[in-house]
């Protein structure tokens, strides 16, 4: 059987129609890409439970996955409500289906040749992909579930029309992708009483993770069990004044540290978001980029550099 691919532009006109209003609300998949990541953070809920990968939930918690895509998308794009779909897009019914893997979306009989948002997410390979496909009869498979629900034939996965297949990337979970050992000294850090072993866990944090993007998720399920994990990142006792002396600087979104950030290379958080780097100071012939604080200047630390107590990043 020869495979056919996913449909033209005018081939299916309603099609078309939702395909341009998904671009019009989100050009560049950024948005849905921030939904699925959200989505993920929410259902591991790690600043209450400190879990941080998808296996330690429960089977009941899995199954709400779909249901929060769906409602989280809705949210995010302020869709009306389908007649016998979730979604109505560009005056069309648009139902929303979720998968942990390719293919694994399942149609119940009312979606019989209705326009389906088929959605897959990896935390595990921090990809994503997205499309759109028309349920119809023949490309549906003969067998059912228990509520007669029916998953797509490899023709009718062929046939989805992929959105922003130039993104595809998923913001990382950093907790999952570090090494057992790195993790194991994070999350077993441990202090001399109270909420100072989350306190404990976090500097261990700033510790193990440079150069990279540590998310509002990833410090919450550390700093889990706290009222407010952010704070503890921050000055007045927390992260960003303990570890100075190591040499650590701890930049967030806000003030000078955006800049300094990307003078020194690093990427720049954003709201909710830090980087944690080892600095030096800087001699004018160094070859990596260097920052200006307080009228010196300033770079990440080679491996080898000896320890030097890092900068007071000025305040506005």
């Amino acid at each position: 059987m020869v495979l056919e691919g996913p449909p033209g532009r005018g081939d299916d006109p309603e099609l078309d129609a939702v395909t341009d209003r998904l671009y019009e609300h989100d050009p560049t998949g950024d948005r849905v890409a921030k939904v699925l990541r959200h989505t993920i953070d929410q259902l591991l809920d790690g600043r209450r439970s400190g879990r941080w990968d998808y296996v330690q939930l429960h089977k009941t918690e899995k199954t709400h996955m779909g249901t929060l895509v769906e409602i989280n998308l809705h949210r995010e794009f302020d869709f009306a409500d389908g007649v016998a779909t979730d979604y109505r897009i560009a005056g069309h019914d648009v139902d929303c289906k979720f998968s942990q893997r390719i293919g694994g979306w399942e149609m119940g009989p009312e979606m019989v040749d209705q326009l389906c948002l088929v959605i897959w997410a990896s935390d595990l390979e921090s990809k994503w992909r997205a499309g759109l496909v028309r349920a119809r009869q023949d490309r549906l498979r003969l067998t059912a579930n228990r509520d007669l629900k029916r998953r797509l034939t490899e023709r009718g996965v062929t046939e989805i029309r992929w959105l922003w297949s130039s993104h595809g990337r998923l913001t990382p979970n950093v907790l999952l992708h570090l090494d057992p050992q790195r993790r194991g000294r994070i999350m077993d850090a441990q202090a001399s009483r109270g909420d100072r072993h989350a306190q404990a866990r976090l500097f261990q944090l700033c510790r193990d993770v440079h150069n990279q993007i540590i998310t509002r998720a990833t410090v919450e399920t550390v700093g889990w069990g706290l009222d407010d994990p952010l704070k503890r990142m921050r000055s007045n006792g927390g992260a960003r004044d303990a570890l100075r002396p190591e040499g650590l600087l701890v930049l967030g979104h806000q003030d000078n540290d955006p800049g300094v950030a990307s003078a020194l290379g690093l990427p720049v958080p954003q709201k909710g978001q830090f980087v944690v780097t080892r600095v030096v100071p800087a001699d004018n012939d160094d070859d990596l980029p260097t920052a200006s604080i307080q009228g010196q200047l300033w770079r990440q630390a080679k491996p080898n550099d000896p320890l030097h107590p890092a900068p007071v990043v000025p305040r506005n």
